[in-house]
């Protein structure tokens, strides 16, 4: 019989005390010091478990607490209301608080991205989405000042971004281009997200464009992919495609 490495051991024992309901959804499971005396292994092999468990969105670490077992929540792409396609369906889950607003000069990055001049100014949005206590989100948005003339952004009281940009921007939104990809967290994002700057988090961009085709918002999101995973429900007699 093949001998079967202990880092294996350790996430077979604590997947079977998962489904078994011994470890429930935000219940903490043992340290790697723990398991370490448990298994009379190395921690560096029980750290070794632990990792490919955070990697596999199984568990999450919160820095200094501890490591809890996911609650995964699916969320559909195209009616998602949490990280920019909002809808009333969800406007009872969870809270936006805001962490900064302020007017700024575009700069290099994002007047490439707006298509504008660097010395353009935008109005600044920065918030997390708090959902049962757990910060699952940071949101930055940006918004062309020259297209929300009448927008007072200190005194605003901000709730929905797209209601934000239906009142005050003069042109009309007609669509969004959204994209999302993996990436690693800023050490600020990850503390923020209370997760390990090594863990994977998604990005999701979004550019809301107007009638004209001038973008009037962009937007991105760092998700803690531990709590979250989002997927396409396609209708395949409409001849949809991916890619």
């Amino acid at each position: 019989m093949a001998h079967i490495p202990n880092y294996i051991r350790i996430k077979e024992y604590i997947i079977e005390n998962i489904n078994r309901g011994n470890y429930k959804p935000g219940g903490r499971v043992p340290s790697e010091k723990e398991l370490g005396e448990l298994f009379n292994v190395s921690r560096i092999t029980a750290t070794t478990a632990i990792r490919d468990l955070v990697s596999d969105g199984i568990v999450y670490r919160i820095q200094g607490k501890g490591t809890f077992v996911a609650d995964k929540k699916e969320e559909d792409l195209r009616n998602h209301k949490v990280y920019g396609f909002e809808n009333n369906s969800s406007l009872n889950e969870g809270y936006h608080e805001t962490i900064r607003r302020h007017t700024i000069s575009a700069g290099k990055e994002l007047s490439t991205k707006l298509k504008i001049n660097e010395k353009d100014e935008l109005h600044e949005i920065i918030r997390i989405k708090v959902i049962d206590g757990k910060v699952n989100a940071v949101e930055y948005v940006y918004l062309p000042v020259k297209y929300y003339l009448s927008l007072d952004i200190d005194n605003e009281d901000i709730n929905l971004i797209h209601d934000l940009v239906e009142k005050y921007c003069f042109l009309k939104q007609k669509r969004a281009k959204v994209y999302v990809e993996p990436i690693l967290p800023t050490k600020e994002q990850a503390d923020t997200l209370k997760i390990n700057s090594e863990n994977p988090v998604l990005l999701w961009e979004k550019f809301t464009y107007s009638e004209e085709e001038k973008i009037i918002e962009y937007s991105k999101n760092v998700i803690n992919s531990d709590l979250y995973r989002f997927y396409m429900d396609l209708d395949l007699k409409k001849n949809n495609s991916v890619g």
